[in-house]
């Protein structure tokens, strides 16, 4: 393994800090609940929490625990201390109070990727997460593994991860990356207790050269792990390649493991190899993939493609840091969703996912080459206002031998992306996302939750607290575009329309948030209670970061860690 770069004593001093610190919070439920604190102390009433994830105690639907993407920023005069932790929230009673926190360091200073599960054989909880070193800038990076913390007081302390999936090598050889973790807690199967973990390994050689998904199993509550096994294994559409064998399925990424009640494991994953799908060569249109284990991941079927997707590099407008973003903002967009299974058939298979469900028409070899565009330009194929995307669904009735065709769930005219999904006890399926408030380009967005049989609800923030009734997704407080690029290359099609920041006029495009994640998060209690989280962007914040253009503390809306319950 290589050593991590080299900190400060300021640096390693301000980690110590960040790791002993817990808050709690609280809120109804019934509206909407902030789980992060935002204490001054140490910058979080304006450090960002994203990507958050939940999990509930199949013994107790009361006790929850989630996790976070959670930024720590210290500003100095020609410095900035920056480290991102991976965040906890625990709570026993539903989520009226949770206790909020970050998982201890493991070989690294920084974390993220949160993927909390519980395990009820063994009575533990598991965070899984990444674990990665950095300087204190974060711009030199290294040792890119995947760890596994366990609580055995239901959440409230937790121990230093185990290495799972161990990166590193020269040059950053091996980085493993999106890993997702699951445990069978279903008493009849015959793996019971056994908690599953899988990821993308990342191999440049020096250039890339591959990303398979990998495996890795534990039966002793997360204590040891399997040695992690390659499983995306092949099929006939994998026809690119940049350095395997004929058909070999290892240009994937966002893998989430899924156990069925009788003990099936399902995992699902985006696949870049179809090249035959592509509009034009080096589109990279994903297919979404499954494979299926009968023996508890001692072996995988062959993967089965379950349907194409529009996601390719010029299907989208791109954002200020060269990344795929939605028509009229500047967040980072990925199309991947989750795989359920329902609890009443483990036949019965749903993956839902957001994508712009049709190719661009605009779509040529000329303006391909020209991604992710020259600023201020971020649209070179000409994606604009018809790359609306959609929340969409597949279903197999067979365990996954057949699929259906892919069905509209949001049944809206407006964006809507990051959809999560559960089932509840008695097979309802209910799914979560974010929604454009309007048509684009819209300035905000809405988190809702969809039932079905029921329709669609608005998650509304609790304004009595001051709060935006929507989310502000366009003035952020911390990740903010203009501080990546300079004022000709504001990207003002993400507004707000009219926006100004005193004293600076005509401010559009300046202060739209580049990441709010990539994904949000639901679990279904054993009570058939609803629990959603997401990335909030609906109070107002101040942080300790001058703003070169205005002179003063930048402001904006801060990504807070969102849950309510149904």
């Amino acid at each position: 393994m290589d050593a991590a770069p080299a900190g400060d004593p300021a640096f390693e001093a301000y980690l110590r800090l960040i790791e002993r610190f817990t808050c709690e919070s609280q809120g109804e439920p019934a509206r909407s609940v902030d789980m992060s604190c935002n204490s001054p102390s140490l910058g979080q009433d304006f450090g960002p929490d994203n990507e958050i994830a939940i999990a509930t105690d199949p013994l107790d639907p009361q006790h929850l625990v989630a996790g976070s993407n959670d930024y720590f920023y210290r500003y100095s005069p020609g410095r900035t201390l920056s480290t991102v932790t991976t965040g906890f929230f625990t709570s026993f009673n539903g989520g009226q109070t949770w206790t909020d926190g970050q998982i201890p360091r493991g070989e690294g200073n920084n974390g993220g990727d949160p993927s909390p599960a519980f395990d009820a054989r063994h009575g533990v909880v598991l965070m899984a997460n990444l674990d990665f070193a950095s300087d204190p800038t974060r711009s030199v990076f290294a040792n890119g593994n995947i760890a596994v913390s366990r609580s055995t007081d239901g959440g409230r302390t937790w121990a230093p991860g185990t290495v799972v999936m161990d990166g590193g090598g020269p040059g950053q050889a091996v980085f493993f990356d999106k890993e997702w973790l699951t445990v069978d807690n279903n008493p009849g199967s015959p793996n019971y207790g056994r908690a599953y973990l899988t990821a993308t390994r990342f191999l440049f050689t020096p250039d890339f050269e591959e990303a398979p998904i990998l495996l890795s199993y534990s039966d002793d509550g997360g204590s040891t792990w399997s040695e992690p096994a390659e499983i995306s294994g092949s099929h006939p559409t994998c026809t690119f390649q940049t350095a395997g064998a004929a058909n070999d399925c290892d240009e994937d990424q966002f893998s989430i493991p899924e156990v069925a009640s009788d003990g099936t494991l399902y995992v699902h994953f985006l696949n870049g190899q179809n090249d035959a799908e592509w509009e034009v060569p080096g589109e990279f249109d994903s297919q979404l993939m499954v494979t299926r284990s009968d023996d508890g991941g001692l072996s995988f079927d062959a993967p089965d493609v379950v349907v194409q997707l529009e996601d390719g590099a010029s299907d989208t407008p791109w954002n200020v840091l060269g990344r795929q973003t939605v028509w009229g903002h500047q967040l980072r967009w990925a199309p991947v969703g989750n795989i359920s299974v329902n609890p009443t058939d483990p036949q019965d298979v749903t993956i839902v996912f957001s994508d712009r469900g049709t190719p661009n028409p605009n779509a040529t070899e000329d303006c391909l080459a020209r991604i992710p565009g020259r600023p201020p330009l971020y649209d070179p194929c000409r994606a604009g206002p018809g790359s609306e995307l959609s929340i969409y669904g597949v279903r197999s009735l067979d365990g996954g031998d057949t699929w259906s065709g892919k069905f509209e769930i949001d049944g809206s005219a407006h964006h809507a992306w990051f959809p999560w999904a559960d089932h509840k006890p008695d097979g309802t399926l209910v799914v979560a996302w974010d929604e454009d408030t309007t048509r684009a380009p819209a300035d905000a967005f809405d988190h809702v939750l969809w039932v079905e049989g029921r329709g669609k609800e608005v998650l509304r923030p609790n304004v009595t607290e001051g709060r935006s009734p929507t989310e502000q997704i366009d003035i952020s407080v911390a990740l903010w575009a203009a501080q990546y690029v300079p004022r000709y290359a504001w990207p003002r099609i993400c507004g707000p329309e009219g926006y100004d920041d005193p004293p600076l006029s005509h401010a559009e495009g300046k202060d739209c948030s580049v990441m709010a994640g990539d994904y949000t998060g639901l679990a279904v209690g054993s009570d058939g209670s609803i629990n959603v989280v997401w990335t909030g962007l609906n109070r107002l914040a101040t942080s300790d970061q001058i703003d070169p253009y205005t002179g003063l503390p930048h402001d904006g809306y801060a990504e807070d860690a969102m849950f309510a319950r149904r």
